[in-house]
């Protein structure tokens, strides 16, 4: 069985990449790409994880993912900001001392 690429915090930027070198964080990065991993298999939708897996383990652009997908390029963008959110909310619930760290995500008015 081939397993897909792993996802990885950098999606959250220079805030949970910490300089690591030399130092050991009590396992605690490599629960948080766990935790990460496991919400974004249970709580993205499919095309989430689709635009996910390909733009962050596959590298390719918002305009590769777009023509291969068969959608515009603002949908592949609307769905990873979708994504982004949803994982930024379960890893400040599961870790909150990443709260100061994890910038607030601007979302439009609620439904």
């Amino acid at each position: 069985m081939k397993r897909g690429p792993s996802l990885s915090l950098d999606l959250f930027g220079d805030r949970l990449n910490p300089d690591r070198r030399g130092r050991d964080d009590g396992g605690e990065h490599r629960r948080m790409l766990r935790t990460m991993a496991l919400a974004a298999k249970g709580e993205l939708t499919v095309r989430q994880k689709q635009c996910v897996r390909l733009r962050y383990g596959e590298r390719k652009s918002v305009s590769e993912i777009a023509a291969e997908l068969g959608v515009a390029p603002s949908t592949v963008s609307r769905h990873l900001k979708k994504a982004r959110l949803r994982l930024r909310r379960i890893l400040r619930y599961c870790y909150p001392s990443l709260a100061r760290n994890l910038p607030e995500a601007k979302s439009g008015p609620k439904p």
